[in-house]
């Protein structure tokens, strides 16, 4: 998680909204132990109006806005993708029958995959000092 929230990090230094994550972007070398991070190639200016019908990426690690024209695509579409991750990769699933970060990393992912992107963290530094704290992993 550290190594996803430190590239969405440097996303949000450049000014720019990552649009696309899917599974395949995340490669995980279970002997190591280490994330690898690869085909993360569309980032665009931000904050942005969707024009189209949807943007790239898979629908699991879509915020909502970023399937809905005419809606509005920021900073806080950026901290969605990395909080379904954390739900999807840590636990099994939705469900929550086997997320192993505890209550405080739990209210964390409610925060950031809310559906309101006003419900949201402002901003990844945000997420990740919470995430921190809540003692994620």
């Amino acid at each position: 998680m550290d190594r996803l929230l430190d590239a969405r990090l440097a996303v949000e230094a450049a000014g720019l909204v990552a649009v696309d994550l899917y599974d395949g972007s995340m490669l995980y070398d279970f002997a190591a132990r280490t994330l690898r991070l690869v085909d993360l190639d569309e980032y665009r200016p931000g904050p942005f109006v969707l024009t189209e019908d949807r943007l790239p990426g898979s629908r699991r690690y879509l915020a909502p806005e970023q399937w809905t024209r005419g809606a509005v695509v920021d900073t806080r579409s950026t901290v969605f993708a990395p909080g379904r991750a954390a739900r999807l990769l840590l636990d099994a699933g939705d469900e929550e029958r086997a997320w192993p970060g505890g209550p405080a990393g739990l209210a964390v992912i409610a925060r950031v995959t809310d559906p309101d992107p006003a419900g949201r963290h402002p901003t990844v530094a945000a997420l990740a000092t919470d995430w921190r704290a809540a003692g994620g992993r």
